[in-house]
């Protein structure tokens, strides 16, 4: 079993829209005047970041080709969100931050996250976690990785999993160093089953890492109306959108790519060991609880533990005393 430890440096990271949370700066959404291409020619109305006639725009007031859906990214300092009010608000996605994962294994949870991601998903909303990263070797991305898969499990995911590749700790290392701790990342989430993306701005995108060799889809951040960049399938377009149900600023996002119609490929049916030692069976995608039936042995996936097997011990469900071997099949 890997152990992780929690450690107060991990509290001094930055996160996706750290200064926009902490700042009441000046709306963004506000009325603009179409320009020459936008549906409705010169004195169109429109509004930033919002959809009209099936078109969204930007806050010069041109339609932001290829734009599908709107999103969010949050975290504990969008405070206590209101889902259903944000669902009824054009938020078709929510990237949702898990953790902040170091060095030797430190990490520090996002304490909204459970109840963001089931609060979120319970609204209609496709959600995804995205993982600050902060591991400067190949080893420690892996690690970082496996937790995020093993975390992401209990939950509806329908978005990539997003690594977050910002952080001052890890940026000092060479290009390529950063490009194959990125990519040791991602390897391990879309091994486990899950689509991989990345996070980063224009200038660590070009300068700190090298793109062309990410297999993987980029999620593109830079403020304003440029949003084209080559493996771009998200854009994070400001960090001072409004939306209902939360409280002050938050980074408005667009996907180029409809990630929930396609589908996860999720976790494949069957048995599966986790960091924790203990066995699960997922389908679905999803761990399975109460009585299961393998070839022709039964076994009991214990819904007090997240389904987790029983094994080599004895158990009263439901009034009856059933007796299991180290293998968890019942005797």
């Amino acid at each position: 079993m890997r152990t992780y430890k929690k450690t107060a440096a991990a509290l001094l990271t930055a996160c996706l829209c750290l200064s926009s949370a902490m700042t009441a700066l000046a709306d963004e959404t506000i009325p603009v005047e179409g320009g020459p291409g936008t549906e409705g020619g010169p004195g169109y109305m429109v509004t930033a970041w919002e959809k009209m006639d099936g078109t969204y725009f930007d806050d010069q007031g041109n339609a932001i080709e290829g734009a599908l859906l709107r999103g969010i990214s949050v975290s504990k300092f969008q405070g206590n969100i209101d889902w259903s009010r944000v669902a009824q608000d054009d938020v078709s996605f929510a990237m949702i931050r898990m953790v902040s994962y170091g060095y030797e294994g430190e990490y520090t949870m996002d304490e909204t996250f459970d109840r963001n991601m089931r609060e979120a998903a319970a609204n209609g909303i496709h959600t995804a976690p995205y993982i600050y990263l902060q591991t400067r070797t190949v080893e420690e991305a892996r690690e970082a990785a496996r937790f995020a898969v093993d975390t992401a499990r209990n939950y509806p995911v329908d978005y990539p999993i997003a690594v977050d590749v910002e952080s001052q700790y890890i940026l000092d290392l060479s290009t390529q160093e950063l490009t194959d701790v990125v990519n040791a990342f991602c390897q391990v989430v879309a091994e486990s089953g899950y689509t991989p993306i990345i996070y980063s701005d224009y200038s660590k995108f070009t300068t700190e890492m090298d793109t062309s060799q990410f297999p993987y889809d980029l999620w593109f951040a830079r403020y304003g109306s440029s949003h084209e960049f080559p493996g771009r399938t998200m854009w994070q377009c400001t960090d001072k959108g409004q939306i209902d149900g939360i409280e002050g600023n938050v980074c408005l996002e667009f996907a180029f790519k409809d990630y929930a119609a396609q589908g996860q490929p999720g976790i494949p049916d069957g048995w599966r060991p986790e960091a924790d030692g203990k066995w699960y069976y997922y389908t679905g995608g999803n761990r399975k609880t109460g009585w299961v039936e393998t070839d022709g042995v039964w076994y009991y996936l214990d819904p007090s533990a997240d389904g987790a097997m029983v094994s080599g011990t004895s158990m009263v469900i439901d009034g009856v005393s059933y007796e299991f071997d180290g293998s968890g099949a019942m005797m």
